[in-house]
């Protein structure tokens, strides 16, 4: 495990996403209601920033085809998209930001 800080809790209100870079990867950071949520950030259909796109409760829907992803598993749960997102371990400690980032 190699847990990075990402980001400054305060940065992200519930209900929000933010990009993030760790090393050569783009990260994208969610806050929900239940808790911090990491996973890759460029949709996997077709390239394409999620971050940019929208969020609601636990999906996020790429603003390119409108394909979605949930969250927290990672998984592609709308088409275009069939493969799933990298997800991370995410938890705040203190007022920042963590992922596993191996």
């Amino acid at each position: 495990m190699s847990w990075i800080k990402v980001a400054s809790a305060a940065q992200i209100p519930t209900g929000h996403m933010m990009r993030v870079q760790v090393e050569d990867e783009d990260i994208a950071l969610y806050h929900l209601d239940d808790g911090w949520y990491a996973t890759s950030a460029i949709c996997t259909h077709a390239y394409a920033d999620l971050t940019t796109g929208r969020l609601q409760d636990a999906l996020v829907t790429c603003p390119k085809h409108g394909g979605q992803f949930n969250v927290k598993s990672g998984a592609a749960v709308k088409l275009p998209c069939v493969v799933a997102l990298v997800t991370y371990p995410a938890e705040v400690r203190g007022e920042d930001v963590f992922i596993d980032f191996e």
